[in-house]
C-alpha cells in the first residue's frame, strides 16, 4: 500500500504546472552517505541522494538480502547486518529509515562519530527515546533533520504566506488511507508495539504541518479515542482503523484530527478557520481555496518551494555549506510534534485529556 500511496502522490506532483522552477540541486563537492534500514522509504530517498550527486557508500539492514539489494541498486560497496561493520565505513551523513522502535542505537553511534543525520518520521518511538537521541545530537553538534516533507511542500509555504497577519482559531485535519482491508502493508506498521499506531505513522505528518504553518506553537494538551473494528480476525494487528483527536496549542489554537485507515481513497486534508478566513489546502488538490476577508480564494502554487529544495536536498546542502538555515525540521523542534503524539496515544489508555510534555 505504501507503493500505491507513493505512485498516487507522484501522480499529483506530476500534474503541477512546471513554472518558476529553480535548477535541480547538485552538490559542488562529494558527500558520502550511509543508509540504515533498506526498505521502501530508503529506496525512494536514496534516489534523491544520488540525483543530488552524493555517493551511497554503505547500507545496513537486519535482513542481508534487503541490504544487498539496495546496495546493488545504488552502487554501494558495503552491505551488512552488523552495525560495527557499517560504522567502519567513512561517511558524512546517514539516512535513518528503520522502524521507530530501533532508532536510538544507530543515532547514538552516528553522533559519536560526528556523522550528520536525516531521520525519517517519527523522530522516535516515544519521548523517552526521543530525549535520549536529542541528548546525543546536542552533545555531538551534528546537523540533524527529521523527514517531515510537508515543511518543504510549496503548497504549505504558499498557505503560510496567505495567512500572514490573520488570526487562526481552529484547525481541522483529516487522513483517509486504505491500510485495512485488504492488508498489503508490512505487518509491523499495523502493530502498535512497533509502529506506535496511526497517530505516529500517519497523523504526525499533518499535525507537524499545522505547527509549521502557525510558527511552531507548542502542544498543550490532547484527548483521543479510537477503535479497531475492521479485520477483527487478525488479532496480531492492533492498530486502530478509526481515530479522533482534539488538541490545544499554546498560541490558543484548537485543533481536531480525523484518521481512518480503512478507506479506499487517499486524502490528506487541512483546513484553517479564523474570523477573517477559512482555507483548505489538501494534499490531493492543486489549489488552495476558501475565503479571506469575504473574497473567494483559489490560489495555485509552484512545483518547488522558494529554496528549490526538498527535505533530502535541504539536508545535503546544510552538510555541504555547514549552514543549518536550510533545515526546516530539526530534531529538537520535531520532538514538540512527538509530544503531541505521545499525549494523544496516552489519552487512548487513560480516557482523559492529557497534558503534552515540554521539551
Amino acid at each position: 500500500m505504501k507503493k500505491k500511496l507513493k505512485k498516487f502522490l507522484q501522480k499529483i506532483k506530476n500534474k503541477r504546472k512546471k513554472k518558476n522552477l529553480l535548477p535541480p540541486f547538485k552538490l559542488s563537492k562529494p558527500i558520502r552517505i550511509g543508509i540504515v534500514g533498506a526498505g521502501v522509504q530508503a529506496t525512494k530517498l536514496t534516489e534523491q541522494v544520488k540525483d543530488a550527486g552524493a555517493e551511497i557508500v554503505a547500507v545496513h539492514d537486519i535482513q542481508i538480502d534487503a541490504a544487498q539489494q539496495l546496495a546493488n541498486l545504488r552502487n554501494a560497496k558495503v552491505s551488512t547486518t552488523k552495525l560495527d561493520e557499517f560504522f567502519e565505513v567513512p561517511m558524512d551523513g546517514i539516512l535513518i529509515c528503520t522502524i521507530p522502535s530501533v532508532r536510538f542505537e544507530p543515532i547514538k553511534r552516528a553522533c559519536e562519530k560526528k556523522i550528520h543525520l536525516l531521520i525519517e518520521k517519527p523522530p522516535a518511538y516515544n519521548l523517552v527515546e526521543g530525549r535520549q537521541c536529542l541528548s546525543a545530537i546536542n552533545k555531538s553538534g551534528v546537523i540533524t533533520a527529521v523527514g517531515f516533507q510537508s515543511r518543504y511542500d510549496p503548497r504549505y509555504e504558499k498557505l503560510k504566506q496567505l495567512i500572514a497577519g490573520h488570526e487562526i482559531h481552529l484547525v481541522r485535519t483529516k487522513i483517509t488511507i486504505p491500510y485495512y482491508p485488504p492488508i498489503t502493508e508490512a505487518p509491523w506498521s499495523l502493530q502498535k508495539k512497533i509502529s506506535a499506531g496511526p497517530f505516529s505513522d500517519q497523523a504526525i505528518h499533518l499535525l507537524d504541518c499545522v505547527r509549521f504553518l502557525l510558527d511552531n506553537p507548542r502542544p498543550v494538551r490532547a484527548a483521543s479515542i479510537g477503535a479497531k473494528n475492521m479485520v477483527r480476525y487478525r488479532k496480531d494487528l492492533d492498530a486502530e482503523n478509526a481515530l479522533q483527536l482534539i488538541y490545544e496549542l499554546d498560541n490558543g489554537v484548537f485543533g481536531s484530527h480525523t484518521n481512518h485507515c480503512g478507506h479506499g481513497d487517499v486524502k490528506f486534508d487541512l483546513e484553517l478557520i479564523g474570523p477573517t478566513l477559512r482555507l483548505n489546502a489538501n494534499a490531493t488538490e492543486q489549489i488552495i481555496e476558501g475565503i479571506i476577508n469575504g473574497s473567494k480564494i483559489e490560489e495555485g502554487f509552484p512545483a518547488q518551494n522558494s529554496m528549490g529544495l526538498d527535505k533530502v536536498c535541504a539536508w545535503l546542502k546544510a552538510i555541504e555549506t555547514g549552514d543549518r538555515k536550510y533545515i526546516l525540521s530539526d530534531y529538537k523542534e520535531s520532538l514538540n510534534t512527538q509530544a503531541l503524539i505521545d499525549a494523544a496515544i496516552k489519552s487512548q489508555s487513560t480516557k482523559n485529556m492529557e497534558l503534552a510534555e515540554k521539551i
